[in-house]
This record gives structure tokens, C-alpha cells and sequence, in this order.
């Protein structure tokens, strides 16, 4: 290799390179990644995008259309009926299944990421999983209950990593109600003792002009992971202002999708490409009232630092690569040569 080649095939690799690494160093996992997923699917909603009610979902929510599967059928099944010709509804169904999938006993931890059957029997079985392992497995159960349940999420900084939990609607009272299967909990007026949606709860903790007056309730006594209520409520005071909203129950569909399937065993970023690619990955729609504006900017900056990242990874990968091909071709067999240009 002449030294003039072996310069300009230095300075090839190094312009591949480093737009690479910086690509790489975004979807590395951790706060960065989980922003730059978030920016890709998210977008601010208007207040009325939130207030449907089961049948009425808008066009571009995702809405379940697969089968729920007939091992969660049967579990549903056993958790709903209480009796002979007793069957549970609404909040109540809702508060069996977090019971259920909480049990008594202490979590192990560990975040699960795996398929619906899989993180069921880890949850019940090994009491591993996060708060996202079980949001998928309650709304799973809730579908195959015939209760309608949606998927929200909070943060603490730029639309990064939080938390999240469900929402029922339970039609005797014809409201949505916020369910927190993994904090074991929900809230209520604390004057009346009535259960309150997801707006009710951001409102009250959130806005200046909202209704005062707020009570969180046990689902499973000792599985709330706070000290007192106080710091619970203070939680989700300071999560509310990054609230978002799962643009999809499609649970179902995502868990059977064949091309997920194959994706997942090659990694967890590459899974949820494919999801996203084949249109089963649901977007998030972010609540507008009280927002963090600050929040919003950084989540899409995060999101335009990785299309830039890409673009010029894209454009190397181009400019560098068919440079290679030029440097290299006096070394190619003569057969190669006339396809890498003169």
C-alpha cells in the first residue's frame, strides 16, 4: 500500500466513523435513547384530543384489532368472575387485575421487555417488572376482559425516562379513571371519594386554577413504593407537567406482529424500529395544559440532533464510501475496476 493510499483510506474510515460514533452515542441506551424514541412518535395535542370515550377514538389513535390471546382470555376470565352469574366491571375489575399481577409478596425488580406471556408469568411467577412490563400486561388483560384501558406516561426531564400506568373507563360512572397498577394506587376527591381520570388528577396537582382537593387509595397494602402519601402526590405533581398520552391500546397487535417477533432477537432498539416501520408502534400525544415548555424543547432537540446525526451518517456513508471505492480500484481485479469508475 502506497502511502498516499493508506492516507486517503485513513481519512475515509475516520469520516465513516465519526458520524457513526455519533449516532452510536444517541441510541445508546439511557435517558439520550429513550428522549430520541419519544421525539420520533410524539407531537402536542389540543386539549378535546383527549376527552373520547371508548367507540368514539380518534382516526389516528391506534386501536386494538387483533385477538387478544386465549392464554389471557383465561386468566381474564378467572379474575372477572366472582361467582355464579357474579361478574366484576369497571374499577373494580380494573383493581382485581393490578391485585392479581401485584400479589403480596416482595419484587424482585428488573425490568422484563419481553413478549405479553412471558411478562406475565415473570411478573406473577418471579415478581420481576417495571412499571412499563406492567402497563402492557394490565392493558392485555383489561382488552381480554372486554374493559377498555389506555396507556399514559409522565417524566422528569425532556420527555425522558418516567413512569407509567392505565386508564379505565368504567362505563357505570361513565368516566375514565387513572389506575397505577405498579405504584399500586389511584386517586380520589378526597371530599367525596371519587375516583378521579388522568385529566382530574394533572388538573388539580398541575394548574393554578384547578380544583383543589386530592387523596390517593391503596391497592395492595405495603406495595406503594412511597414513604407517605405526601411524597406520592409530590411524584406526580412533578411528572404531571410532562404528561403524555399512548397514542394506542393496540397491544395485541404489536405482541403477534411476526416481523416484532423476529426483530426482538436481535435487540430491543431494533424492535421497536421494526414496529414503527410497519406502523404497529403507537405515538405519544403530549397533554398541552401546563406543560413544561422547557421539557418539550429539549425532547425535540434530542430528536433533531439524532435525524442530524443520521442525515450525516447517510451522507458519509455515501460520499466516503464511493471514495473508498475510487482509492482501492487500482487494486481491484480488472473485472471490478470497470464498475468502480474510471
Amino acid at each position: 500500500m502506497t502511502s498516499s493510499r493508506a492516507l486517503a483510506t485513513l481519512a475515509c474510515v475516520l469520516g465513516l466513523l465519526t458520524p457513526l460514533f455519533w449516532v452510536g452515542s444517541l441510541v445508546t441506551p439511557g435517558e439520550e435513547a429513550v428522549k430520541i424514541r419519544n421525539g420520533l412518535v410524539a407531537d402536542i395535542g389540543d386539549p378535546a384530543d383527549f376527552r373520547w370515550v371508548p367507540g368514539s377514538a380518534p382516526a389516528s389513535y391506534k386501536v386494538n384489532q387483533a385477538e387478544p390471546s386465549a392464554s389471557f382470555r383465561a386468566i381474564a376470565e378467572q379474575i372477572a368472575v366472582v361467582g355464579p352469574g357474579q361478574r366484576l366491571q369497571g374499577l373494580d375489575l380494573a383493581l382485581a387485575l393490578s391485585k392479581h399481577l401485584m400479589g403480596d409478596s416482595k419484587r424482585a425488580g428488573g425490568p422484563i421487555q419481553a413478549g405479553l406471556d412471558e411478562t406475565y408469568r415473570r411478573i406473577t411467577g418471579n415478581r420481576q417488572g417495571y412499571c412499563a412490563d406492567f402497563t402492557r400486561v394490565f392493558s392485555g388483560l383489561a382488552l381480554a376482559a372486554g374493559l377498555p384501558v389506555r396507556t399514559w406516561s409522565i417524566s422528569f426531564e425532556g420527555f425522558g425516562a418516567g413512569h407509567s400506568f392505565s386508564e379505565i373507563y368504567d362505563a357505570r360512572v361513565s368516566k375514565w379513571i387513572l389506575v397505577d397498577s405498579f405504584h399500586s394506587l389511584y386517586f380520589v376527591d378526597d371530599r367525596t371519594g371519587e375516583p378521579l381520570s388522568v385529566i382530574e388528577v394533572h388538573d388539580r396537582l398541575v394548574l393554578p386554577d384547578g380544583e383543589s382537593g386530592i387523596a390517593l387509595r391503596k391497592i395492595v397494602d405495603g406495595r406503594m413504593p412511597f414513604r407517605s402519601d405526601d411524597l406520592a402526590i409530590d411524584y406526580y405533581r412533578r411528572g404531571f407537567m410532562q404528561l403524555a398520552l399512548v397514542w394506542g391500546d393496540n397491544i395485541f397487535d404489536y405482541d403477534q406482529s411476526k416481523a416484532i417477533r423476529v426483530a426482538s432477537h436481535v435487540s430491543r432498539s431494533v424492535e421497536r424500529a421494526t414496529a414503527i416501520g410497519v406502523d404497529v408502534y403507537p405515538d405519544l400525544k403530549i397533554y398541552p395544559r401546563g406543560v413544561s415548555q422547557r421539557d418539550v424543547d429539549a425532547l425535540f432537540r434530542a430528536r433533531d440532533r439524532f435525524v442530524m446525526a443520521s442525515g450525516l451518517l447517510i451522507l458519509a456513508l455515501a460520499i466516503f464510501g464511493y471514495l473508498l471505492v475510487r482509492v482501492w480500484s487500482d487494486a481491484l481485479p480488472s473485472s471490478w475496476r470497470r464498475h468502480a469508475g474510471p
